[in-house]
C-alpha cells in the first residue's frame, strides 16, 4: 500500500516553506526584513537629501563659467604688461580659466549622475537651461 505524504511533508521536501506551515522561518527573517527596509530608506532619504543640497549650489558652477570669460581677457591684458598681475605669468590666468571650466562641467555631470530614480531636480525652474 502506497502513503500519500502529508502536506507538512510535501513542503519539507519541495525546499518550500510557506508561513502559515512553518511561522518560526518567518518570525526569524522578519526583524532582519524591518532592519534591511529601514536601512533602504535611510540610505534612499540620505541620497535624495544630498541630491537636493548639490542641485542647491549648481548657480555657482554656473557662476564659475562666467569667471572663466572673464579670465580670458585678464589673460590678455597680463601678456601685454607683465606688471599689471605683480609677476603673476598670464599662463596662470589661462589654466584658471581651464580649470574652472573644467569643475563646472565636471559638476554638473556629477550631480546629473547621482540623480536618484523618480526625483527631478527641485531648482531646475530657477535656471534658463530647464533640463
Amino acid at each position: 500500500m502506497i502513503e500519500n505524504p502529508s502536506s507538512a511533508d510535501a513542503s519539507r521536501k519541495s525546499g518550500r516553506c510557506y508561513p502559515a506551515r512553518c511561522p518560526l522561518r518567518f518570525v526569524a527573517r522578519l526583524p532582519v526584513a524591518i532592519f534591511v527596509g529601514i536601512a533602504r530608506a535611510l540610505f534612499y532619504s540620505a541620497w535624495c537629501l544630498a541630491f537636493y543640497v548639490f542641485c542647491m549650489f549648481r548657480p555657482f558652477t554656473g557662476m564659475m563659467i562666467v569667471a572663466a570669460i572673464v579670465m580670458v581677457p585678464m589673460s590678455i591684458v597680463v601678456f601685454a604688461n607683465p606688471d599689471a598681475a605683480n609677476r603673476m605669468p598670464f599662463r596662470a590666468f589661462a589654466l584658471m580659466m581651464i580649470g574652472l571650466v573644467a569643475i563646472a562641467v565636471g559638476y554638473s555631470l556629477f550631480v546629473d549622475w547621482i540623480t536618484p530614480p523618480g526625483v527631478v531636480d527641485p531648482f531646475a525652474r530657477d535656471r534658463s537651461d530647464r533640463r
